[in-house]
Parts: structure tokens; sequence; C-alpha cells
């Protein structure tokens, strides 16, 4: 996790690029160091050269379905287990079913920045508990 002082690292994982872009610019704004990944690929790359203190996660993403970045992520750095933040335009029950199973919270796109800020602060927290 990140050295008491720093700036946390939020990675955000989503295949639309405007979005990564959205993001990166709300998060940095808030204070956060950002990486970017718009596939499931690049995002084990950056999960596996970096630490990362909250994974926001489109849990629809075309290489790899979201649950799978994220187990991925929780094998790699095991604080991401409660530090992330799941994301999605269009969500089936199933795909509810398995986060709601992770405990993380849900952002059903578009959302509220405020709100969304406030999750991945929350989950930060939660991250530094685990």
């Amino acid at each position: 996790m990140t050295v008491p002082g720093a700036r946390p690292t939020v990675l955000v994982v989503d295949d639309e690029d405007v979005i990564c872009r959205a993001l990166h610019a709300l998060l940095h704004r808030a204070g956060y160091d950002v990486a970017t990944a718009q596939s499931g690929n690049a995002a084990k790359m950056v999960l596996a050269s970096r630490t990362i203190d909250c994974l926001v996660l489109d849990f629809r993403i075309p290489d790899l379905r979201g649950d799978v970045i994220y187990a991925y992520a929780v094998a790699r750095q095991p604080h991401l287990a409660r530090a992330t933040v799941f994301m999605t335009g269009d969500i089936s029950e199933r795909a509810r079913q398995v986060i709601e199973d992770t405990g993380c919270p849900l952002m059903l796109k578009p959302f509220d920045t405020t709100i969304f800020l406030e999750r991945v602060a929350e989950q930060l927290a939660s991250g530094r508990r685990a």
C-alpha cells in the first residue's frame, strides 16, 4: 500500500477512452495519483507492476469480465478485495450478484461524481483496514 503521506493511487479500468480520461481528471483533481487501463490485459499489467490503493473497475470489459480482473487484482494485491468500486452501464442479475458477493459498491453509469468520489474514499479507507 501507499507510503504514509503519499498520494493514494487509483487504477481506473474501463474500455471507453472518454470515461478513462474523465475519471482520470476527476480523481487527479481530488488528490489521487491515477493510472488507467482500457482492457483487462492492460489492467493486469498495471496490477503486476505497481501498487494500487483503489481499483475502479467497469464490470463489462470486452477481453476479460470484471470479476476475472477483480480476482486477479485480489490475488496480486489482497487489500483490493475491499478497496474496489465497480461500475457499469448495464448489468445482469448474475453480474449484480457477483458484485454484491464482493461487498464492494456498484456505481451505475451515469453516476454522480460527488457520490463516486465518496465511494472511492470509503473503499480506500476499507482497504487500509484490511
